[in-house]
C-alpha cells in the first residue's frame, strides 16, 4: 500500500473531499462533453454560412472578371464588322481590345476558319515559357450571318488567381477553380498552376477524402469534405460554377467548379484553444475545490478528531479528563455532546465500582482475620486436648498396672473391686486414645493447608 492510499483510507477529510470533487468532476464533464460538442456543431454551421457567402462572392467576383472580359470582347466585334478586310484596322481593334480590359493578357483575330459557331471558354494548352490562359473565343460573322473567323481574348489564369486570393476569407484559407477534367484555372500559387492537376495530387498523396473530393468537384455536386494533405487536415466547399443570367450572354453552364480550402486550425482553431482552456480552468477549478473543500471539512471535522483522541485516553485508563462543550448545533456538536455525557457517566460509574472494590477489600480483610483468628483457636484447642490427653495417659497406665497388682491377691471383694476399676480404667484409656487419634488427625490436616 503506497503512501498516497494510506493518506486517502486513514482520513476522513481527504475521503469526503474527494467524494465531492469527483461528484462535481463527474458533472462538470458531462456539461464541457455537451456544451463542447454544441460549439463544435455551431462552429460548424457558423463556418459552412461564412464559406457559402464567400463561395458565392468569389464565384460571382471571378465571373464579373469572365463577364468584362465577354462584354469587351462584344463591343470590339461590333465595331469590327464594317472593317474585317483592313487588316491595319484588324490590328488597330486588336490593340484596343487589350488596352480596354486589364484581365486580358492577349487577343488575336483570325479568319478564314469557320468552325467556331458560338461563344465559349476553353483552357489553352501550356506552351512552354508562357503562362497558363483560359480564352474567351467569339465567332465572327459576316453580313450573310456566317462565321468566318474568330476572335479570341486571353485571359492570364496567374492573373486572375492572385485577384481572387486577394479575397481569401481567412488568413490560410484559399480558393480553387477546377474544370471538368480537374485541372486548376484558378490556384493559390500562380506558378503551380498547370503543372499539376488536382487528380495528379490525389493520387499522389493517396488519401481517399481528397480524391472524393476532387471527384465531387468535377461533378458538379455542392457539398463539403475533409481530407489530409502535407501532414495538416483540411477542409473544402464547393460548389458548382454558375454564371449569371445576362442579357444577350449565351454561354451556358461551363463544367467548373469552385471551392474554398480551410485548415482545420482556421476552423477550429479558437475552438480548440477554448477547449485547452475550459480544460485548464476546469483542472484549476477542481484544484481549488478539493483544497476548499477538505480545509472546511477539515475544519469542521476537527470535533471528531478531539473526539477520537479522547477516546484513545479513555482507552487507555484516563476518565477524568474532561470534554469541552461543543459550541455547534448539528449532528457533530450533539455527538460531542453525547460523548460528554458518556463520559461523565462512565467516570461516575467508574468511582462506585471503585467505592464497592473498596469496601469489598475491607470486608475481605475483616473476613481474612477473624478466618486467622478461628485457624488460631482452633490450633489451640487441638494442642490443648493433645496436652490433656498425654497427661491423662500416665495416670491411666498406673491406675492399671496399679488394679492388675490387686488382682494379683486373692481377697474376694478386692477383686471385685479391682475388676470394676480395671473396666473403667478401659474405658477411660480407649476414650484418650481416641482423642489422641482425632487431635491427630487436625494436626496433619492444619500441616496440610
Amino acid at each position: 500500500m503506497t503512501k498516497l492510499t494510506r493518506l486517502i483510507k486513514g482520513k476522513l477529510s481527504v475521503k469526503i473531499s474527494l467524494m465531492a470533487v469527483s461528484a462535481m468532476a463527474v458533472l462538470l464533464i458531462a456539461s464541457l462533453v455537451v456544451m463542447l460538442l454544441y460549439s463544435r456543431k455551431k462552429v460548424k454551421e457558423e463556418t459552412l454560412a461564412r464559406v457559402t457567402q464567400t463561395l458565392d462572392a468569389t464565384v460571382q467576383n471571378i465571373d464579373n472578371i469572365l463577364l468584362s472580359v465577354e462584354q469587351t470582347a462584344g463591343n470590339v466585334y461590333y465595331s469590327l464588322a464594317p472593317h474585317i478586310n483592313n487588316p491595319e484596322a484588324l490590328e488597330l481593334y486588336r490593340r484596343k481590345l487589350i488596352d480596354s480590359n486589364p484581365y486580358v493578357s492577349d487577343c488575336t483575330i483570325a479568319f478564314g476558319d469557320s468552325s467556331l459557331t458560338e461563344s465559349k471558354w476553353s483552357v489553352k494548352p501550356v506552351q512552354e515559357g508562357h503562362e497558363p490562359l483560359i480564352c474567351f473565343s467569339l465567332p465572327v460573322h459576316n453580313q450573310a450571318g456566317k462565321p468566318v473567323g474568330t476572335i479570341g481574348v486571353d485571359v492570364s489564369i496567374g492573373l486572375l488567381s492572385r485577384i481572387v486570393a486577394q479575397a481569401k476569407p481567412s488568413e490560410n484559407s484559399f480558393c480553387v477553380l477546377l474544370d471538368s477534367l480537374g485541372n486548376f484555372i484558378v490556384h493559390p500559387d500562380a506558378e503551380e498552376l498547370m503543372q499539376q492537376s488536382a487528380i495528379e495530387i490525389s493520387k499522389a498523396n493517396a488519401d481517399a477524402g481528397l480524391s472524393e473530393a476532387v471527384q465531387a468537384m468535377m461533378s458538379g455536386e455542392t457539398d463539403y469534405r475533409a481530407f489530409r494533405l502535407w501532414d495538416n487536415i483540411f477542409y473544402v466547399f464547393f460548389k458548382p460554377f454558375s454564371r449569371s443570367s445576362v442579357r444577350g450572354r449565351t454561354i451556358g453552364h461551363l463544367g467548373w467548379s469552385a471551392g474554398i480550402i480551410y485548415p482545420e486550425r482556421d476552423i477550429f482553431g479558437d475552438y480548440n484553444n477554448l477547449r485547452y482552456y475550459v480544460l485548464a480552468i476546469s483542472i484549476v477549478g477542481l484544484l481549488l475545490m478539493y483544497l476548499l473543500s477538505h480545509a472546511v471539512i477539515k475544519s469542521r471535522l476537527k470535533p471528531l478528531l478531539m473526539l477520537t483522541a479522547q477516546a484513545q485516553h479513555i482507552a487507555e485508563g484516563n476518565f477524568s479528563e474532561p470534554i469541552p462543550n461543543s459550541r455547534h448545533i448539528d449532528e457533530v456538536g450533539r455527538l460531542q455532546d453525547n460523548f460528554q455525557l458518556m463520559q461523565r457517566s462512565l467516570t461516575t460509574q467508574i468511582e462506585e465500582l471503585e467505592n464497592l472494590k473498596n469496601t469489598l477489600y475491607s470486608r475481605c480483610e475483616g473476613l481474612r482475620q477473624a478466618y486467622d483468628h478461628a485457624k488460631k483457636a482452633d490450633r489451640m484447642k487441638t494442642s490443648f486436648l493433645h496436652n490433656m490427653t498425654n497427661q491423662m495417659m500416665e495416670p491411666a497406665d498406673a491406675i492399671e498396672r496399679n488394679v492388675q497388682q490387686l488382682c494379683s491377691q486373692s481377697d474376694r471383694n478386692t477383686a471385685q473391686l479391682v475388676s470394676d476399676i480395671q473396666k473403667k480404667g478401659k474405658t477411660i484409656t480407649e476414650l484418650l486414645k481416641n482423642l489422641i487419634s482425632m487431635s491427630d488427625d487436625e494436626m496433619r490436616k492444619e500441616a496440610r493447608s
